[in-house]
């Protein structure tokens, strides 16, 4: 399970570098960024819900997010 967490991550932050053509030593900032949006966004098929949801009780706000890199 632990793998194909990272594997997600690893995936999710090399379409953040091919997307948008940054230096190597960016990648921290990519994997964090992915980590960030993977445990707020995705959801849980079964209960219809995010993970933050079943943490917190209440639903996500989302207005701080941005734009990676312009």
């Amino acid at each position: 399970m632990v793998e194909r967490k990272n594997r997600s991550l690893e995936e999710l932050a090399k379409t953040m570098f091919n997307e948008n053509l940054r230096p190597k030593y960016f990648w921290v900032d990519a994997v964090n960024t992915t980590s960030y949006i993977l445990h707020r966004v995705l959801i849980i098929p079964i209960l219809k819900k995010t993970p933050y949801e079943l943490l917190k009780g209440g639903r996500l706000v989302i207005t701080h997010l941005k734009v990676f890199w312009l």
